[in-house]
C-alpha cells in the first residue's frame, strides 16, 4: 500500500531558505557554485563572520578555488576592520563578494574545459599510437579509437585537480570597487580613532571630508597631539571628573513573584492529519481516490459517471487518519530570581572654550587646535557630547556641537581651517557657558578654557564661576605659555601650563 501524499514536504523541504536574508536571494539563487542548501549556508559564515570582522574559516563555501580571490583581496584592501558591527557595509560587500564568485567560477569552468579538451587530445593520440602498433605487431589495419566514459571521467578529474593547484591572483574588479573607500576611512580612522556615523553614511561623504581645506590641518594636529602627550592627559582628565569612587556595579538578586502562562498538549486522533491508512470512504479527493475509481475515467460513458461521483463526493477513497496535537495555555504562578545592578555612573559630556584672540595667533592657535581636537575624540569614544566655544572680542563668539555627523565634523573642519585675530571678551563666553550648564543635557559637564590668559578678570566673572562650581561643575585650564599668574587662574582650577615649545618646533 502506498503511503499517503506529505502536503508538507515540500516546504520542509526549502525551510532552510528561512536563514537567508531576503536582499540576497536573487543572487543566491541565480549563483552557479553549489547547492542552494550550501550557498545558503555559506552566505550566512561568510556574513556572519565580516560582522565580526574577520573571514570565515577556510573551507566554507565555496570551494577554495572560487573563493581565493575575494579572500586575496580582503587582506589588501584591509576593510574587515571597517566591517565589524556595520550590518549595510557588510551587504554590501558580501554583495561584491559573491559578484567575485561568479567570475571566478566562470573562470575556472572555462579554463576546466580547454585543460580537458588537451588531456583529451592526449589521450587520444596516445591509444591511436598504442592501436597503431599492435596492428602492425598482428598484422592488421587499425582499428579506430574512442574515449569511454570511465576514461572522460578520469580526465575531468584529472583537470579539475590541474586547475584547482593553479596559483590564483587577488580579484581586481573587488579591488578597484573597495580600494579607495577603504583608503579614505582608514585616513579618517587614523585620526579619528574610528568611523563614528560616517560608516553608514555612504563613502562620498569621506570623500568630502578628505578634500576638504580643513583635512590637511586637521591630519597635522593630530600629529602633533602624539608628540604632545601632556595634552592627551589633560583631556582623559576631564573624563574622570565626574567618575564615581564606586567603580564596581553593585548586584542583589530578588526573587520576583511571576505568572507564567505554560503550554500543555494532548494528543488526539483526527481526520484532519492524514498520516495512517485506516479504511476505504466516499468523498470527492482525488488524493485518496481508489485506482478501481479510475478504470472509469478511461470509458467514454463512465467518465461521466465519474464526474458525477465526484461532484455527489462518493468516489470510493482510503480513510486516513493521524495524531494531532492539542495546546492548551495554562496560568501558573512561580518566583524568579532577578540580579537587579546599578548602573556605573554616566560621565558628563565636555565643553570646550577657545580663546582665537589675536595673541594666540601661530603656534599657540596650534596647540589650542589640537586641544580642541582631542576633546572630541576622546568625547566620541567615550560616547559624550562635546560643544564648542570659541570667542575673541566683544561679540565674538562662535559655538556649536562637536560630532562624527555630517554637519559635525563640517563645522570642525571649517573651525581649524580659519587663523586667530580680534580682541578677548571672556565675560560674554563665560556667560553662555553657564547658562548651558543650566540646561539639563549640560548639567554634568565638564569646562576646559584654552587661553594664554592675557586679558583682565571681569568683576562678574567671579560670581558666575562660582555659582557653577557649587553645582559641582569643574573648570579646567590650559595656558599657552609660562606668563605666570594670569585671568585663566580666577576662573580655572587646576590650570595646566604648556610651554614645551620644542617639541612643536617644526610648526
Amino acid at each position: 500500500m502506498k503511503e499517503a501524499f506529505d502536503a508538507g514536504a515540500l516546504e520542509r523541504g526549502y525551510a532552510f531558505l528561512d536563514d537567508c536574508p531576503e536582499q540576497f536571494l536573487p543572487d543566491l539563487i541565480t549563483l552557479p557554485v553549489g547547492t542552494l542548501a550550501e550557498r545558503v549556508r555559506g552566505l550566512r559564515a561568510w556574513r556572519d563572520a565580516l560582522l565580526d570582522g574577520r573571514l570565515p574559516p577556510d573551507g566554507t563555501w565555496p570551494l577554495p578555488g572560487i573563493a581565493a580571490p575575494a579572500r586575496l583581496a580582503a587582506e589588501p584592501l584591509d576593510i574587515l576592520r571597517f566591517c565589524k558591527g556595520q550590518p549595510e557595509l557588510v551587504d554590501a560587500f558580501l554583495r561584491d563578494v559573491l559578484a567575485s564568485f561568479t567570475r571566478q567560477a566562470s573562470v575556472v569552468r572555462a579554463e576546466v574545459v580547454a585543460r580537458l579538451r588537451e588531456l583529451e587530445q592526449l589521450e587520444r593520440q596516445r591509444m591511436e599510437e598504442e592501436e597503431a602498433q599492435a596492428a602492425k605487431r598482428e598484422r592488421r589495419a587499425p582499428k579506430a579509437t574512442q574515449l569511454d566514459e570511465v576514461t572522460l571521467a578520469r580526465l575531468r578529474q584529472q583537470a579539475e585537480r590541474e586547475v584547482a593547484q593553479r596559483p590564483v591572483k587577488a580579484d581586481a574588479d573587488l579591488l578597484a570597487g573597495w580600494e579607495e573607500r577603504t583608503r579614505i576611512w582608514a585616513a579618517i580612522s587614523d585620526v579619528f580613532g574610528d568611523l563614528g556615523e560616517l560608516m553608514g553614511r555612504g563613502w562620498d561623504l569621506s570623500i568630502g571630508v578628505l578634500r576638504h581645506m580643513g583635512w590637511t590641518d586637521l591630519v597635522r594636529l593630530r600629529e602633533l597631539v602624539e608628540q604632545l602627550p601632556q595634552l592627551t592627559e589633560v583631556v582623559r582628565a576631564l573624563g574622570r571628573l565626574h567618575a564615581s569612587d564606586a567603580e564596581e556595579t553593585i548586584t542583589e538578586t530578588v526573587f520576583v513573584p511571576m505568572r507564567r502562562l505554560e503550554e500543555e498538549r494532548r494528543e488526539v486522533w483526527t481526520r484532519h492529519v492524514p498520516a495512517e491508512t485506516r479504511g476505504i470512504e466516499r468523498s470527492g479527493e482525488l488524493a485518496r481516490m481508489l485506482p478501481v475509481e479510475a478504470v472509469n475515467l478511461g470509458h467514454p460513458k463512465l467518465r461521466y459517471l465519474w464526474h458525477a461521483r465526484r461532484a455527489e463526493r462518493a468516489l470510493l477513497t482510503y480513510r486516513v487518519e493521524g495524531l494531532e496535537v492539542e495546546r492548551t495555555l495554562v496560568e501558573r504562578d512561580s518566583e524568579e530570581a532577578v540580579e537587579q545592578r546599578s548602573p556605573r555612573p554616566r560621565r558628563g559630556p565636555i565643553i570646550a572654550v577657545m580663546d582665537t584672540s589675536g595673541s594666540m595667533h601661530g603656534l599657540p592657535e596650534q596647540v589650542g587646535k589640537a586641544l580642541v581636537l582631542e576633546a572630541l575624540r576622546t568625547a566620541h569614544a567615550e560616547k559624550r557630547r562635546c560643544f564648542l566655544y570659541a570667542y575673541s572680542g566683544p561679540g565674538q563668539v562662535l559655538e556649536f556641537e562637536l560630532s562624527l555627523t555630517e554637519g559635525g565634523l563640517g563645522r570642525l573642519l571649517a573651525f581649524l581651517g580659519q587663523s586667530f585675530g580680534g580682541g578677548s571678551d571672556v565675560s560674554e563666553v563665560t556667560a553662555r557657558v553657564v547658562q548651558r550648564l543650566g540646561e539639563k543635557d549640560w548639567k554634568r559637564a565638564d569646562v576646559l578654557f584654552v587661553s594664554d590668559g592675557e586679558w583682565p578678570v571681569p568683576v562678574s566673572l567671579p560670581h558666575l564661576i562660582e555659582q557653577a562650581r557649587e553645582a559641582g561643575t569643574r573648570f579646567h585650564g590650559v595656558q599657552i605659555g609660562n606668563r605666570g599668574r594670569t585671568g585663566l587662574h580666577a576662573i580655572c582650577d587646576p590650570v595646566h601650563v604648556f610651554h614645551d615649545w620644542a617639541a612643536v618646533g617644526g610648526w
